[in-house]
């Protein structure tokens, strides 16, 4: 398939989505009602996007946690000490004041 072919795919399937998105949202008939759960057309319309959302946030965090707590420290570097910017920043100061 070409970019176009594919491009108006995409636009033609996401006008659709949002007609029916709208219709469910907004002019569903109320009185169907799913037997399990008790939950409107509309209802569904907003639980399931939300849902997917919070799961899709939820997900990028854990992954996030989890490749910080598998991530092995950064070697040292032998025969130098690794300060950190601010003590060396600090020291230079000090120095200063001092002599």
């Amino acid at each position: 398939m070409r970019d176009v072919s594919q491009g108006r795919l995409l636009f033609a399937l996401s006008v659709v989505t949002m007609i029916v998105y709208f219709w469910a949202v907004f002019m569903a008939p109320r009185d169907v009602v799913d037997p399990i759960l008790g939950r409107t057309i509309g209802e569904w319309a907003i639980i399931i996007p939300v849902l997917i959302f919070v799961y899709l946030f939820l997900f990028v965090v854990a992954w996030i946690g989890w490749t910080m707590a598998t991530t092995p420290p950064p070697l040292p570097v032998k025969g130098k000490v690794s300060i950190p910017e601010e003590t060396r920043e600090g020291d230079e100061e000090r120095e200063e004041e001092e002599g």
